[in-house]
């Protein structure tokens, strides 16, 4: 029982003189992966009175590094007998005010939709056209994930 004792003073005695620092401490490993750039979605139009055949401009947004978007869109009709029908364009906004296609979302009905651009951005201006196809007052929004 002596040596029990002693054996369990000396142990004790031990950890009281080694700081835990030092015995938690030890080298982590270091990854050597590149972290993925964080995505972020934003809501860039808000829309209540999208009227039959009429179209309406997101607020434009900025891309900083290329990549793909992906568009989100809710959409329903101001009457519930009535199918919303809308059409979604990624239109870049060059220096001269010109504008082209890339990318297009159709959908029938109410509900959340989602899309990707049809190929890499490159950086700069761009905004979404929103086009009612259908008959009919639309209520919706438009959110965008940029890389």
């Amino acid at each position: 029982m002596k040596k029990f004792i002693q054996t369990t003073l000396l142990a004790l005695s031990a950890m009281l003189v080694i700081p835990t620092s030092t015995i938690a401490s030890s080298p982590q490993p270091q990854s050597t992966e590149a972290v993925a750039p964080v995505s972020k979605t934003t809501e860039v139009l808000r829309y209540t009175k999208l009227g039959s055949r009429s179209s309406v401009d997101s607020k434009l947004f900025d891309i900083q590094s290329p990549g793909k978007i992906t568009v989100h869109v809710t959409q329903k009709s101001r009457l519930s007998s009535i199918k919303p029908n809308l059409t979604y364009r990624i239109l870049s906004f060059g220096p001269d005010g010109s504008s082209g296609t890339l990318g297009t979302g159709r959908f029938e009905g109410s509900g959340s939709f989602t899309f990707t651009s049809s190929e890499e951005l490159p950086a700069g201006k761009y905004y979404i056209l929103v086009r009612n196809t259908g008959i009919g007052r639309a209520v919706g929004t438009v959110s965008v994930t940029i890389p």
